[in-house]
């Protein structure tokens, strides 16, 4: 496989080769570049308490010139779920897996392989090739230490509302005198407090850490750990994870959750459109949208007020080229929201 280049990679119709491959192309998904990969994508979760859940993206890249597609990813172990992932990558795009860790199912060391395959066919022959990446997640589940429950969800919380989730750290092991010593947190987000609770039996200690979401919190999805740091000679930092989203009095429909709704390749002198939906608590009129043209516009249609509202963002190009762009939707209400669009002319 030494002969793929980042032109077409016409030599991999050859499967016999593929397998004989040491090292699958599939792994430079996963580097995004055209040097040798390391032969396994790997995660390491680490040593955590039995009963945390851990989320983890790993992120991907089409270097090659030709779209590409996924087969469903199938972890070997029922301890590890896909949450979601990008089905196919045109070339140079981007993507990701999802994917979610609950030690209450594993106890001890544990070893997970995520194989991944891409396939694609020569733009020439319409030959199909494939490779499968082998991805690997890594864990220590302590079984002397709980956590529950296993991570703190906020869910979707309205902006400028605080918040509250708590979760029990239970020890069992056989030091004696084990505490939470300090706690690591990102302050501008949250409020923690750690205060000890009653052990239940057959346990030596129990605390209780509360999580307060700061009204201040700025309107979108967090994904952050906190870190319970322990007297614990084997494991002395424990981490948590807080998810959430703080909502936005107006929010979009249609971009993805990072803001990004992308509208791919477009011929020039052809056009392609696709449909958000503006929404907020209380009904509210469009009055502009900022951010318009080199052939991208979101028409409006005067007088419409509503919690919900449908715009179409149309691509329209005139000259060959990327674009990316942000949208504001400025709102009756004062209110705005944006998000940003990115596409890609073509001859």
């Amino acid at each position: 496989m030494s002969r793929l280049t980042l032109t077409l990679p016409l030599l991999l119709v050859g499967l016999p080769a593929l397998a004989q491959e040491p090292i699958p192309w599939a792994n430079k998904f996963f580097s995004g570049k055209a040097e040798a990969p390391p032969p396994i994508v790997l995660h390491d979760f680490g040593t955590l308490p039995k009963g945390t859940v851990k989320t983890y993206r790993f992120q991907m890249t089409n270097i090659y010139a030709v779209p590409m597609q996924l087969h469903e990813p199938k972890p070997t172990c029922g301890c590890v779920s896909v949450i979601e992932y990008t089905g196919r990558m045109n070339p140079r795009e981007t993507g990701h897996i999802d994917i979610k860790l609950d030690t209450s199912r594993v106890e001890g060391p544990k070893k997970v392989t995520l194989p991944v395959t891409f396939y694609g066919r020569d733009p020439k022959t319409d030959e199909p090739f494939y490779s499968t990446a082998r991805l690997e997640i890594q864990t220590d589940s302590r079984p002397d230490i709980g956590i529950h429950p296993g991570s703190v969800a906020f869910g979707t919380v309205p902006v400028g509302k605080k918040a509250v989730q708590q979760v029990t750290v239970v020890y069992s092991g056989s030091q004696r005198g084990w505490k939470i010593t300090e706690v690591g947190y990102k302050k501008e987000l949250f409020d923690v407090a750690v205060a000890p609770a009653e052990a239940p039996r057959g346990s030596r200690a129990a605390y209780q850490v509360t999580v307060t979401l700061k009204e201040t919190a700025l309107a979108g999805a967090f994904d952050e750990q906190i870190v319970l740091r322990t007297n614990d000679r084997e494991a002395p930092a424990l981490s948590l994870t807080a998810t959430g989203t703080v909502q936005a009095t107006l929010s979009v429909v249609g971009p993805d959750r990072d803001g990004r709704l992308n509208l791919g390749k477009v011929a020039v002198g052809k056009e392609v459109s696709q449909r958000v939906i503006v929404r907020a608590e209380n009904a509210f009129l469009v009055t502009a949208v900022e951010g318009q043209g080199d052939g991208l516009k979101v028409p409006l249609i005067q007088g419409t007020t509503g919690k919900s509202i449908p715009l179409t963002v149309i691509f329209a190009p005139e000259k060959v080229g990327p674009i990316k762009k942000v949208l504001t939707i400025k709102t009756d209400t004062g209110d705005s929201v944006s998000f940003t669009v990115e596409a890609t002319a073509i001859e």
